[in-house]
C-alpha cells in the first residue's frame, strides 16, 4: 500500500458505525460474553491468569473478524466472533509480546529515573522497614503507606528532572500508542513477523500522526460516553471503536486478507 494513502477521519467513523449498526447485538452478545468468560477464568487456581489471557486474546481476534466482515458489507453471525483460530491468536499474542518487550526496558529506565529524582527509596524506606515489623493488617501500615504516597507525590511534582522524565515518557508513549493503533489488524491480516508488523504500523501511520491522534481522541471520547451510559453503553462502544478502527486501517492499509486467518470460512 502506498504511503501517500490519507486517512479522513469522519469516512471512518461512519463506515465503522455503519459496519457495527449491520449486526449491534451481536457484536454487543460477544463483548459480554467474552468478559464473563474472562472474569470467570480468573477464578481458576493457578491457572487463571493463563486462562484468561487465552480469552482476551481469542476475543480480540473475534472482534477483529467480526468488525471486518461488517466493514465488507456482510452482517457477521455469531459464529464468525466465537470460532477458535489457534493461528490467529498466536499471531495476536507474538506481535503484542514483542512490542511489550521492545518497551519495557525504555518504561523501566523513566521509572527509575523519575524515582531517583523524587528520591524515592528514602520515601518507602521506613514503610518496609514497618511491614517487617507489624502485621499486615495493622491500620499503622495503611496510613503510613498513604503517608508515604502523598510524600513521593509532592517530591515528584517538586522535581524538574522528575518531571521532564515523566513528560518525556508520556510522549513517547502517546507516539507509540498512536503508532501502533493498528497491530491487531495488521497482526492478522498481513503475512508478517513480529518486528516487521510493528515497523510496518511505524512506517504508514508516520504521515498520518496527527490524524490517528484525531481518531484515537475521537474513539476516546466514545468511550467515555459508553462509560456513562453503564455497562450497557460501554459494550457497544467497544465494538463500534474496533469497527472504526478496521475501516481506518482500510484506508491505509487495504482491504486484502493476506493471510486468510480472518475469512469468514
Amino acid at each position: 500500500m502506498s504511503s501517500r494513502a490519507e486517512l479522513s477521519v469522519g469516512t471512518a467513523i461512519q463506515e465503522g458505525w455503519h459496519a457495527f449498526r449491520l449486526a449491534p447485538w451481536v457484536f454487543v452478545g460477544f463483548v459480554l460474553l467474552s468478559a464473563l468468560l474472562a472474569q470467570l477464568a480468573n477464578l481458576i487456581p493457578v491457572l487463571g491468569a493463563l486462562v484468561g489471557t487465552l480469552v482476551n486474546l481469542w476475543g480480540g481476534v473475534g472482534l477483529i473478524r467480526g468488525s471486518w466482515i461488517a466493514l465488507g458489507g456482510t452482517a457477521p453471525s455469531f459464529e464468525d466472533f466465537t470460532r477458535w483460530n489457534g493461528s490467529a491468536v498466536w499471531r495476536l499474542f507474538s506481535r503484542q509480546l514483542v512490542l511489550t518487550l521492545l518497551l519495557l526496558p525504555i518504561a523501566l529506565l523513566v521509572i527509575v529515573v523519575a524515582l531517583n529524582a523524587a528520591d524515592a527509596w528514602t520515601v518507602f524506606r521506613p514503610l518496609m522497614n514497618l511491614a517487617l515489623t507489624v502485621d499486615p493488617n495493622d491500620p499503622q501500615l495503611a496510613d503510613a503507606g498513604s503517608a508515604a504516597a502523598l510524600e513521593l507525590a509532592l517530591n515528584l511534582s517538586s522535581s524538574p528532572l522528575a518531571l521532564l522524565t515523566l513528560a518525556v515518557g508520556w510522549l513517547f508513549a502517546t507516539y507509540i500508542q498512536v503508532n501502533q493503533s493498528f497491530l491487531g489488524f495488521i497482526a492478522l491480516l498481513e503475512d508478517l513477523n513480529p518486528i516487521t508488523t510493528i515497523q510496518r504500523g511505524i512506517t504508514v501511520v508516520q504521515g498520518q500522526w496527527w490524524q490517528v491522534l484525531g481518531l484515537l481522541i475521537l474513539q476516546v471520547l466514545i468511550l467515555l460516553l459508553g462509560f456513562l451510559a453503564c455497562v450497557v453503553g460501554l459494550v457497544a462502544a467497544a465494538p463500534v471503536c474496533i469497527c472504526i478502527t478496521g475501516a481506518a486501517y482500510r484506508q491505509l492499509f487495504g482491504q486484502e486478507d493476506k493471510t486468510g486467518v480472518i475469512s469468514p470460512h
